[in-house]
């Protein structure tokens, strides 16, 4: 039976947990559901952090949906404006964060 702990949550972005019995992450952004296993969300957190870094931040069409993410389902993309990648950006990156918190003290505390 899943137990979630969460390590992002904002009302007006969505959340980021992480199921301690199964160790899945489910990231909920916007009217998106994902449920990733650990590398898996590693790998797109790396992927969505390469486009932030990459993409540049023009106020005239900061709200157009011109940026897609690609998922492991055929035919699917997440499409995002620059706002919204900045946004999910951040989710990922304080969710990350806390995971490598949690695991650091983890391995201190020898469990």
């Amino acid at each position: 039976m899943c137990t979630y702990q969460t390590l992002f949550h904002n009302d007006e972005c969505g959340y980021v947990i992480l199921c301690r019995a199964c160790d899945s992450i489910q990231v909920a952004f916007g009217n998106l559901l994902l449920t990733w296993n650990r590398p898996d969300f590693y790998d797109f957190f790396q992927f969505v952090k390469r486009m932030f870094n990459e993409s540049p931040i023009d106020a005239a069409t900061i709200d157009r949906k011109t940026l897609a993410i690609p998922v492991p389902c055929d035919g699917v993309r997440i499409l995002l404006s620059t706002r919204e990648l900045q946004q999910l950006h951040q989710m990922l990156d304080m969710a990350e964060t806390e995971l490598q918190s949690q695991l650091l003290m983890s391995l201190l505390s020898g469990e």
